[in-house]
């Protein structure tokens, strides 16, 4: 969804054009008009359907004010629309409304002379006509205060227009063309996972943007969240985080047609990195977090994404800065006795951030925000060295964030290795993912509880489990016991995490039907929810299908994974076809009919994109 109804940025396959449609819907009798909206607007429901990687087809339905619209367009090099009427009280009494402009105050002039074509002319771009196959009211228009206006009518329910097309027929058969070819090479190449893999790369494709602020197209989490400050340019708005446009770059890797924003998301959010060479928790305009990161997983996510394409540069060029913020890791989260990694929040004289060098600011390098696993007050400052720039710590080793490190540590070696061809530094980092195993194995296991744990600093431990507990196996820190006794005694236990043997809820609640919470189900902090205190999140789904990953030749892990599959697939699937949604997170419970936090927000469709994974779909 464009944060506008219809916002065009004609981005072709051979060069940017910042011309722009910015266009709206009015009621004539009252002159009311829809003007802008989003997917988690209340004024109007929007229902989203499928968006080629190749942008050769998109669609969408509005329903405002007692009007349903279908929107259709076929883009790429060309651009061809229709607007069509689904339903409405008084069909008459509805127009198309168009407004021309120039994106992001772009230097160029547009012509509305004729009451049927847009001509622009961007400085030092190419000149671009935009044909509508319907006339327009200059006194409707003016009346409505827009540029132009196309009235609908019991014998004109449908607005077509084109950059290259003459006729209407030959627009709507060209769309329906676009669909069509769409659906069929998903269909051959995707099977029975064709609906899921058309909502994997529609999650990300409908929140994919340019901003002139950053050097490629990107991928934000939704566009109901931007972290711009005194912007007054719609077209600016944004934010990248750490590992949500990680996985951004991953969930759109799935597509070929993907593979080059895949890489130019990928490249944005590891050079956002900070001058102490780890990537920020955010950053947007130049903002950025300088006191935390958040979990590791760039590594990981380069290394899956090679070895689909085998494209030697892309891992030319990050690998530096994701060695850096490896060292970072060891050199400024490691201050505990053990050597293992607490979460932290550095002070910064002259940094204005109101977590920042405090627990909250901590519990935001965890990725989870508000995680019962963090509840309470064991932050201590300064804990390293003396100055302005403070390092400040939980008091706490982290099971996954000690597990992420250690992937990420083996997921660079094999990059240096592999592509590199540089084996002494390949073999420095396999040699930091096993001691970061071995301590692992060694502290964070809690043996009468069967399962790793977050533990103190004074060696006590804190028995609150999320499926961050499962993160160890990723590191290859488990042996093959204890990996099974947490697939028995926590994954597979409706008292625990809800993955049932076969992937087919039986003998789960309601409550904690579709598995995976994000804190235990007998934690205390389960019942009521709340963000990260009990709902689904596809980021941990991920995550822990990797961990099981390690352990395929364990039966009963391989037997949970792929139980763990199905039942996260069948919950995305549960949101997209009822109400087209990919849910920044999900409601674990049976009878959840909506997304429980943001309604469109790309990593949602991680819990489909593990499907793709387990049957060799990517």
């Amino acid at each position: 969804m464009s944060p506008t109804l219809f916002f065009f940025c004609f981005l072709t396959h051979t060069h940017t054009h910042t011309g722009t449609l910015h266009n709206g819907i009015c009621k004539i009798s009252t002159k009311e008009c829809l003007e802008s909206t989003y997917i988690e607007d209340t004024k109007a429901n929007i229902r989203v359907g499928p968006y080629a990687a190749d942008k050769s087809y998109f669609q969408y339905f509005l329903d405002w004010n007692g009007v349903n619209i279908s929107l259709s367009f076929s883009g790429g090099s060309t651009l061809d629309g229709v607007v069509e009427i689904v339903s409405a009280k008084n069909l008459s009494d509805y127009a198309f409304v168009v407004d021309p402009g120039m994106m992001w105050a772009r230097a160029g002039t547009f012509d509305v002379s004729s009451s049927s074509k847009i001509h622009f002319e961007p400085y030092g771009l190419n000149i671009l006509d935009i044909q509508f196959m319907n006339n327009s009211s200059n006194h409707l228009a003016k009346e409505l205060g827009h540029v132009m206006a196309y009235p609908f009518s019991s014998k004109n329910k449908l607005i077509a227009f084109s950059s290259y097309q003459t006729s209407q027929d030959a627009i709507t058969t060209s769309i329906a063309s676009s669909l069509k070819s769409l659906l069929d090479r998903t269909k051959q190449t995707y099977g029975d996972l064709s609906e899921v893999k058309l909502a994997v790369t529609s999650g990300v494709y409908w929140n994919y943007v340019y901003v002139p602020t950053e050097f490629g197209t990107i991928f934000p989490v939704s566009r109901s969240w931007n972290f711009i400050k005194n912007s007054s340019l719609s077209g600016f708005n944004y934010v990248l985080f750490d590992w949500d446009n990680f996985f951004a770059s991953f969930l759109a890797s799935a597509d070929e047609d993907a593979k080059n924003a895949s890489y130019s998301n990928l490249i944005q959010i590891v050079k956002s990195r900070t001058s102490k060479g780890f990537v920020p928790n955010f950053s947007a305009g130049g903002d950025k977090s300088i006191d935390r990161t958040e979990p590791p997983v760039g590594a990981m996510i380069l290394k899956e994404i090679y070895m689909k394409y085998k494209d030697d540069w892309i891992v030319e060029l990050l690998f530096p800065n994701l060695l850096t913020w490896n060292d970072w890791f060891l050199r400024e989260r490691t201050h505990g006795e053990l050597g293992l990694i607490s979460l932290g929040s550095d002070g910064f004289v002259g940094h204005v951030d109101i977590s920042a060098n405090a627990m909250q600011g901590a519990r935001y390098e965890s990725g989870l925000d508000n995680s019962p696993m963090y509840d309470g007050d064991f932050f201590q400052t300064n804990c390293s060295v003396d100055g302005p720039n403070q390092v400040g710590q939980m008091t706490l080793y982290d099971v996954g964030m000690n597990g992420m490190f250690a992937a990420e540590s083996r997921a660079l070696a094999y990059l240096a290795r592999e592509v590199l061809k540089d084996n002494v530094t390949a073999q420095k980092l396999e040699q930091r993912a096993n001691t970061q195993s071995d301590l692992i194995q060694k502290h964070l296991w809690h043996e009468s509880d069967g399962i790793f744990t977050n533990r103190f600093w004074n060696s006590t431990f804190y028995a609150r489990r999320s499926p961050t507990s499962f993160y160890a196996m990723m590191a290859r820190a488990s042996t093959d016991e204890q990996a099974e006794r947490m697939m028995r005694e926590w994954l597979l236990s409706p008292k625990h995490f809800c993955i049932t043997e076969n992937g087919d809820f039986v003998n789960n609640t309601d409550d904690c039907y579709w598995g995976l919470p994000s804190i235990e189900a007998s934690d205390p902090a389960f019942p009521p929810l709340g963000y990260w205190r009990g709902y689904v999140w596809g980021p941990m789904a991920q995550l822990v299908y990797f961990s099981l990953r390690e352990y395929d030749h364990v039966d009963i892990v391989r037997k949970s994974r792929k139980a763990l599959c199905s039942q996260m697939k069948s919950l995305m699937l549960s949101q997209w076809y009822s109400n087209r949604h990919i849910c920044e997170n999900y409601n674990p419970h049976r009878n959840g009919t909506d997304c429980t936090g943001t309604k469109f927000y790309h990593w949602g469709a991680l819990t489909g994109m593990i499907s793709l994974l387990e049957e060799g779909l990517y």
